[in-house]
């Protein structure tokens, strides 16, 4: 069995993938990164189905519109993961 990823962890890959997604320098991106100033709603709910197939995990449309900031993703995600 795979061990379970870090929240760090999470972080980076969440981080690496807005960054792919908007086409921006990882740099760019942190944990206070707030969605609705980085990227539209196309791109937020793009984002939302690459964290779906990254993690396999599911975000209902409510969960997503409450996912505000980057550290608000991986503590979805983190919580995503230990119910899995």
């Amino acid at each position: 069995m795979a061990e379970p990823l870090s929240a760090s962890e999470i972080e980076a890959k969440i981080i690496e993938a807005v960054a792919d997604q908007l086409g921006i320098a990882k740099e760019e991106v942190t944990r206070d990164s707030e969605f609705d100033k980085i990227c539209d709603s196309l791109d937020k709910a793009e984002l939302m189905m690459e964290f779906e197939d990254l993690f396999e995990i599911s975000i209902t449309d409510e969960a997503a519109t409450k996912l505000a900031t980057v550290a608000d993703a991986v503590s979805y995600v983190e919580r995503a993961l230990k119910g899995a």
